[in-house]
């Protein structure tokens, strides 16, 4: 596997796992107003998980493998069963952790723009940390919401 393939498989993984949290996350809060955030912040990660697929196609020839996806070493916070609050937490602790990830996503995609080698892949992961800056801002939002 070529370096700068790297940092793709890590978002395709990272965006496999933000699609799981937020859709458990999403069946677990009870506002309203923060479900239908969840569901709608879980589209847009459906969306740049299917975005990653395609750029992965374009640079590498092929399709990416669920072991290729799976068998990378995630350097930021991928939303894990271990990142979910136990069954008693408050809707707001859920808010916080998909909080706590929508900021590490969006550093790590920075980083990643700042070391692709082409210009193609390089606005690509800028457009994802802006979408990445805005879900903060959403979760961010929402979590104000439920502290209230």
């Amino acid at each position: 596997m070529t370096k700068h393939l790297q940092p793709i498989l890590i978002a395709l993984k990272a965006e496999k796992k933000a699609i799981e949290y937020y859709s458990r996350a999403a069946r677990r809060v009870t506002n309203q107003e923060g479900k239908t955030a969840l569901n709608k912040i879980k589209a847009q990660e459906e969306k740049h998980y299917r975005e990653l697929l395609r750029k992965f196609k374009h640079l590498s020839g092929h399709e990416a493998t669920a072991a290729e996806i799976d068998g990378v070493d995630v350097t930021f916070s991928a939303l894990t069963e271990e990142h979910i609050p136990d069954r008693e937490a408050s809707d707001l602790e859920v808010c916080q952790v998909a909080l706590k990830d929508e900021k590490e996503a969006h550093a790590f995609y920075l980083k990643s723009a700042a070391s692709a080698t082409d210009e193609e892949t390089k606005k690509m992961f800028h457009e994802l940390a802006s979408e990445e800056s805005q879900h903060a801002e959403t979760v961010n939002h929402i979590c104000k919401i439920l502290s209230a």
